[in-house]
């Protein structure tokens, strides 16, 4: 299998618990709490490693959570490079409310980096050797990254020969235009980011993520439909729906993350696009009935892959 390289400009470390109930203008008792390393780059080396893929992950640690950060990330056998920042690591908080069965899930704010901080990221993966098969840019920049950050991290990699694969949002997704992104994954609201102001129908939404493939935003680009699964427009002209089976959630903390790095692992074996597109869908529906933000059962994907109807919307 090839080797796979992450980068998580704003990670995150994740803290879980129960509650029997949030309590509100009082209390609420926590038990049962766990700490992760978390943030989207972060999330897909986990779980790549788990699978048996060679992931090498570049990320940043700042302040006392950056060292708990870092401290968790040492418990993985993975490689990791750490680019150390003066400003504080963020906090994630999900709690699960036992009495309704609702998780609420919490993100604070990141940090801010300076210039010699993320030129710093940039230097880390040029040097990486052997230059990655795949690069996963994923998650949210923080303050202080120029807007075309991945921008400049897809067209280096790509001159370089890796696939790139973007899962982002807001201010980083329209500078990355047209720089050789093998794939783009987003949901409704950053595709309406990116310029569509069409109804949720599906059949204008895939005319209009092929166009947009058309237009060189991206060779590949999916959208995600939260339980009503994804929709994939290809550089091969495919226009589909996956929907996975119905599916009860515990945690959909990850899930996005889960379906990135199933979809690469699938990739790198050698799966088609829609293949490999259908096989995330999958595995976002492992993840919500997983507690964490980790997918720990591949069985498990491999089971839901059975049941995930495609409607191809070429055919119609």
């Amino acid at each position: 299998m090839g080797k796979v390289a992450t980068v998580t400009m704003n990670p995150s470390v994740d803290v879980f618990a129960d509650a029997r109930e949030l309590a509100e203008n009082g209390k609420t008792r926590c038990k049962n709490t766990t700490y992760e390393p978390g943030g989207g780059g972060i999330n897909v080396a986990r779980n790549l490693h788990r699978f048996g893929v060679d992931v090498e992950a570049i990320l940043t640690a700042g302040g006392l959570q950056g060292e708990l950060l870092k401290r968790l990330l040492a418990r993985e056998a993975f490689t990791f490079h750490c680019i150390d920042i003066e400003a504080e690591t963020r906090q994630s908080l999900a709690v699960t409310e036992q009495a309704s069965g609702k998780l609420f899930h919490l993100v604070l704010p990141g940090p801010e980096l300076k210039e010699s901080e993320w030129r710093r990221c940039l230097d880390t993966f040029e040097a990486l050797k052997p230059v990655p098969d795949y690069l996963v840019l994923s998650g949210s920049l923080p303050g202080g990254v120029p807007t075309d950050f991945y921008g400049i991290l897809a067209r280096s990699a790509a001159d370089r020969g890796s696939r790139v694969i973007l899962d982002t949002s807001g201010k980083a997704l329209s500078p990355s235009r047209g720089k050789g992104i093998y794939l783009t994954k987003l949901n409704f609201e950053e595709f309406c980011d990116l310029g569509y102001s069409g109804s949720d129908d599906h059949a204008s939404m895939l005319q209009a993520m092929g166009q947009m493939v058309d237009e060189g935003l991206t060779d590949n680009l999916i959208v995600t439909l939260d339980a009503e699964g994804a929709l994939l427009a290809s550089n091969a002209g495919e226009k589909l729906h996956a929907r996975p089976p119905r599916t009860r959630v515990i945690s959909h903390v990850g899930a996005g993350d889960s379906f990135v790095s199933v979809l690469v692992y699938q990739l790198d074996r050698g799966k088609t696009v829609a293949e490999a597109f259908r096989y995330g869908v999958a595995a976002a529906a492992a993840k919500v009935s997983t507690p964490g933000n980790q997918l720990m059962d591949l069985e498990k994907v491999e089971s839901i892959f059975e049941k995930v109807t495609i409607r191809n919307y070429d055919e119609d």
